[in-house]
């Protein structure tokens, strides 16, 4: 029987050479009557890592086998345990079992002969980038003009932009979109206070001054007596009637004050290295979410109710949606509609990532179905990225309670804190590069902090434990790879060489778990672009430097025992900054050589 190709080959090495061995020590077992249930894909999907690493390197559970194989599991297990050796004995050191689990240790030198010199070369970071793969849209940030940019929007920026990284490396043709509220009932609160309290703009700093203006107006109208309310309400209309109306000095001021906004937005996103292909604009849809009503009104998608026109799902328990209100007017959903026809037809999307708060899950199930229901074939590759909030170690953040942090005040904040650790270069290293390593640093801690944890949980942003260099953050992690490049600089000026003669030297428990972790990091890659989930990344990492650690330690680099366990630990080590570059870079993270 001839051993399929396993088409999870591209991934990395080990596990590869292990599931497409189980396969071959199958077909000894079953006397060339392999089920077809059973693939090396499968086997591949089904390896992961034992509780404890003295237990070995992978661990097939084979429950899943018993059924198509009609074998109680412990003996798959071990007649496994019989066979494999023999099917690889190259890569195979020693197999165990405990119950119906298969403990599979791997030679190392097998492994660190054939990984080592592909990450060095690069070509290992290369094996995910499948050909032919669907054009993806992601669309992330997503803020409103007028309103104040704050830490908690850092956590969209930062998952957006990093998944786009991995969607990339994986070989995804990618087009990374904004979709900016620019109209609506809050810019009309904004200009209506400024107007009514005559407020005059300052010279700087004026994004986040209608941040504050729109702030003053939400109190002032939460605060108005009862009698007053209506007629401030009427005021507000007026106003956004007036921008609607695209004529008029209140227009015009609505266009300056959205730059104001813009310019701000431009900002952070330089200064955070957030990369976008192409922005839409909620103002600019808007004709279009009219023209998309009557059409599909037309077809008989949408139909009237109660003087509003929508989309029934209760059956499927997403109620009413609503697409245009009695009053003639478009909602949020409908204008999520129109931007998603103008996403297949202007970029060809195959695939669409919305990143977008839980608040808003309920919505983006009803759009997405509405879309299925419209006869978009795209809208099953449809994908909301919901995420928590982001609170403050005494609570939630809340503009009222004035206890929100204004990206200005964040970056002067955390440069502030990291001063205290730079300060003590000065005179040594020049300006222009203590300022470049405090603007990576800040940038690899809010990055981090905003992405390691499950993006369904909410997280408590605390500045201190986020700019730590111990623990789980960012610059822990850029640490450990400085740390890296500065031992390989040394021994470049001892002229010590890595070379990969002697990578059967590679023995030690804690070379061998490096080795371990560096071949798992594409198949981590995978996983964190198939279940969308950035913390699968991130904890590899954060692992990987753990276990750099431990090695640094308690194993000899630079005064190694011999001059060939010198050299295969140093390409070791180079092999490991690669990876850390690579897996750091793909988390929008740029680690500095030297810290």
């Amino acid at each position: 029987m001839t051993v399929s190709s396993n088409p999870l080959s591209s991934i990395d090495f080990g596990r590869t050479t292990l599931s497409q061995a189980l396969y071959k020590a199958l077909v000894t077992i079953t006397d060339n009557a392999v089920p077809d249930a059973i693939t090396p894909a499968l086997l591949y999907a089904a390896l992961e890592r034992p509780p404890e690493a003295h237990l070995g390197d992978y661990a097939l559970p084979c429950f899943r086998m018993a059924k198509d194989l009609k074998r109680k599991p412990p003996e798959i297990a071990a007649a496994l345990a019989s066979a494999l050796p023999e099917a690889n004995p190259e890569w195979i050191e020693k197999v165990d079992t405990v119950g119906a689990f298969l403990n599979i240790t791997l030679r190392p030198a097998a492994l660190a002969k054939t990984l080592v010199p592909s990450l060095r070369q690069g070509e290992y970071f290369s094996r995910l980038k499948a050909v032919d793969r669907p054009r993806v849209m992601i669309e992330y940030s997503q803020p409103n003009t007028h309103k104040a940019f704050h830490v908690g929007h850092m956590r969209n920026v930062a998952l957006g932009d990093a998944l786009g990284r991995v969607y990339e490396a994986c070989g995804y043709p990618v087009v990374m979109a904004n979709y900016i509220g620019d109209e609506g009932a809050h810019i009309a609160k904004c200009l209506w206070y400024i107007h009514k309290t005559k407020q005059k703009a300052p010279t700087e700093r004026r994004g986040e001054w209608l941040g504050e203006m729109y702030s003053q107006a939400t109190i002032a109208l939460e605060d108005a007596p009862a009698d007053q309310l209506p007629a401030l309400n009427a005021e507000v209309s007026q106003v956004l009637r007036s921008i609607e109306s695209k004529q008029g000095p209140v227009y015009e001021e609505w266009k300056e004050t959205r730059e104001w906004s813009l310019a701000d937005f431009n900002e952070i996103y330089n200064w955070i290295g957030a990369r976008f292909d192409h922005c839409f604009y909620e103002s600019e849809v808007s004709e279009e979410s009219q023209r998309i009503v009557d059409d599909y009104l037309k077809a008989g998608v949408f139909a009237p109710s109660d003087g509003a026109i929508g989309l029934d799902l209760k059956e499927e328990k997403l109620g009413f949606v609503i697409v245009r209100k009695s009053d003639g007017n478009t909602t949020y959903a409908t204008k999520d509609l129109a931007l998603a026809r103008v996403k297949y037809r202007q970029f060809q999307i195959k695939k669409s990532i919305y990143v977008v708060a839980s608040e808003q899950n309920l919505h983006f199930k009803q759009v997405f179905r509405t879309l299925e229901k419209m006869g978009f074939s795209e809208a099953k590759d449809c994908f909301h990225l919901s995420y928590g909030m982001v609170t403050l170690p005494d609570g939630k953040m809340s503009s009222r309670k004035g206890n929100v942090i204004k990206f200005r005040d964040l970056r002067e904040r955390m440069e502030q804190e990291l001063d205290k650790n730079l300060d003590k270069y000065r005179g040594e290293w020049s300006e222009a590069e203590i300022n470049d390593i405090r603007r990576k640093l800040a940038v690899g801690a809010i990055r981090y902090g905003m992405i390691c944890s499950d993006p369904a949980k909410d997280i408590v942003f605390d500045l201190p434990d986020w700019l730590s260099f111990e623990g789980n953050t960012g610059p822990y992690l850029m640490y450990t790879y400085a740390r890296t490049r500065s031992i390989l600089r040394k021994a470049q000026e001892q002229s010590f060489t890595p070379d990969h003669a002697h990578l059967e030297l590679l023995q030690g428990p804690e070379e061998r778990e490096m080795l371990r972790y560096l071949n798992d990091l594409n198949s981590v890659i995978q996983q964190t672009l198939d279940q969308n989930k950035l913390s699968l990344l991130c904890h590899h990492v954060y692992n990987t430097c753990k276990v750099y650690n431990r090695f640094l330690a308690n194993v000899q680099v630079l005064k190694a025992e011999s001059n060939e366990a010198r050299s295969a630990r140093l390409a070791l080590l180079d092999a490991l900054s690669r990876a850390l570059k690579y897996s750091l870079e793909l988390l929008g993270i740029e680690p500095p050589e030297r810290m």
